[in-house]
């Protein structure tokens, strides 16, 4: 209760924060908010935020520029984040599925339907040592098995506990699927991002590593939830930069003002930002927000 207290008073100071914003109130260096990715961007390959990163994001937070966690993770997920740095924010999770400003109100919500998301859990084969799947909806991460090695080693790089047992006896039945997840080997899931591209063309199928495909809602992207908070904020895109290290971050890169891809990043990503930093392992967001936000 009491880091649900902390939070929500974090949030406030934020949605004044984006109220000053709108005002055009804010002035820090050429860009007036940030959106950046959280694995392989804002965390090292050990999953850690280092401290000089930590202490640059809270300058940006603490002197009117809204750093904004973009990403697949679902909230629970991303909160534990902002809470180790020290900062709160709006958030844009799920790829863009659902998007959240900085009191936690809903700006974007976007879903599978439970009837669709059946059908698509219908196309994987059953699960093995090597391939594992998982539903998300809100908070709720759903797993067939949670002894599974991929669901534990999920749970302790997010701190987020799973829930066993199939939506259906989870969630009521008009709530959606925020995005369906599979973990596996990169040929086996390009196979399957393929033929279900096809088969189902109204859902997004996204490699977020080489490891792990995401469906979600084709209506939902980072770029979409960028604009959306934007127009929340009165402020042109092109006014913001972004941070990002792989495929799915392609379609933020091109939406804002400046972009960044990490240098652990694919060359498809590279090519896609106005500039390439160094590793995610390097500082390599530090070294160009000191460079931006001097």
């Amino acid at each position: 209760m009491e880091k649900q207290v902390r939070r929500n008073e974090g949030q406030r100071s934020a949605a004044r924060g984006a109220k000053d914003l709108a005002a055009g109130g804010w002035n820090m260096g050429s860009y007036r908010a940030v959106f950046c990715d959280i694995d392989g961007t804002l965390l090292t390959s050990d999953h850690r935020v280092t401290p000089d990163t930590a202490k640059k994001v809270r300058e940006l937070s603490e002197g009117g520029i809204p750093f904004v966690l973009t990403s697949s993770r679902m909230p629970a997920a991303m909160y534990s984040i902002q809470e180790e740095i020290g900062f709160h924010g709006p958030m844009i999770s799920y790829g863009g599925a659902l998007v959240l400003d900085g009191d936690g109100k809903v700006l974007a919500d976007v879903g599978l339907s439970q009837a669709l998301a059946a059908e698509l859990r219908r196309e994987f084969p059953a699960e093995t040592e090597e391939r594992c799947f998982s539903a998300y909806s809100g908070d709720f991460w759903m797993v067939t098995d949670r002894d599974h090695p991929l669901v534990r080693r999920e749970e302790e790089i997010t701190g987020v506990r799973s829930v066993k047992g199939p939506w259906e006896d989870v969630l009521q039945e008009d709530i959606p699927i925020h995005k369906l997840f599979w973990t596996g080997p990169p040929d086996f899931l390009d196979e399957m991002a393929g033929e279900l591209g096809n088969k189902f063309p109204q859902c997004m199928f996204c490699k977020s590593a080489p490891w792990l495909l995401e469906i979600m809602d084709g209506r939902a992207s980072k770029s979409q939830a960028v604009h959306i908070l934007c127009r929340e904020w009165g402020i042109s895109p092109a006014e913001t930069v972004s941070f990002g290290d792989n495929y799915n971050d392609i379609d933020m890169l091109k939406a804002t003002g400046h972009s960044v891809a990490m240098g652990n990043a694919p060359e498809a990503v590279k090519a896609a930002a106005s500039e390439v930093t160094v590793d995610n392992n390097r500082e390599g967001l530090l070294l160009t927000l000191n460079r931006l936000f001097p």
